[in-house]
């Protein structure tokens, strides 16, 4: 397992250049095997530990070496929605723990990691199909269905979200079904700090105490749970 310390998030640092780095050896490797193939890579994280600047440092550092055909998908497009929390037998509960892995649709995040692998990877001569995810309306504070596109051209697709690496049904067929695992980590003083302030400004709470009475309640010990259950990773960058 390799381990990466990063502190700058730039596509130039050396964290991102040794995971594109790897990202060109999976194509290689692929590519020297067979026909192509969609490649999936599992990136999960404890809430707050800077998965989507990970995900999105990335893809500019493989666009700069020419390899454009990559995508990501969040897992964050699976939360239930509102509608759904508040038919769960405990509503106050699942609203309180909204971000706990009994509060996505597993199921359905398995399906279309599943489909994703099985899609057939096209060329320009041939006709381009696509697969749709959900994204997440943090306005709205809801998912919005269909609204990422991933084409049969895409090569790569990064599979980013808390509970990719989890070890418990049904997240753990995710992670099977990926070709590299890697989790980003960071300390609980760090997460605690940034969740605060993230859920000021995305208006979930209005005030400090109860944002950080939120994230002591709920996104800590999601953390403790992802450390608890983590499916070993290929690569941990200490974010």
């Amino acid at each position: 397992m390799a381990r990466e310390i990063t502190e700058d998030p730039s596509p130039l640092s050396a964290t991102i250049l040794n995971l594109g780095k790897r990202v060109e050896a999976l194509i290689l490797r692929q590519s020297s095997s067979g026909p192509p193939s969609r490649i999936l890579v599992a990136l999960a994280g404890v809430p707050g530990s800077g998965k989507s600047t990970v995900s999105a440092a990335l893809l500019l550092e493989l666009a700069a070496k020419g390899i454009a055909d990559v995508a990501v998908v969040p897992m964050d497009g699976f939360h239930l929605t509102k509608k759904e929390l508040s038919q769960l037998p405990d509503p106050k509960e699942a609203f309180a723990r909204r971000g706990a892995p009994f509060t996505f649709n597993a199921p359905a995040f398995l399906s279309l990691v599943q489909s994703l692998k099985v899609l057939p990877v096209t060329n320009t001569s041939a006709p381009e199909q696509f697969l749709y995810a959900p994204s997440f309306d943090h306005a709205l504070q809801d998912p919005v269905a269909n609204s990422i596109p991933i084409s049969s051209r895409t090569r790569v697709v990064i599979v980013e979200g808390n509970y990719t690496l989890l070890d418990e049904e049904p997240w753990r067929e995710v992670a099977a079904l990926c070709d590299e695992k890697w989790f980003v980590d960071t300390p609980r003083e760090v997460v605690l700090e940034r969740l605060v302030k993230r859920h000021m400004m995305a208006g979930i709470e209005t005030d400090v105490k109860s944002a950080v009475e939120r994230v002591e309640v709920n996104d800590l010990p999601n953390g403790d749970l992802i450390r608890g259950k983590l499916i070993k990773p290929d690569v941990v960058v200490e974010n």
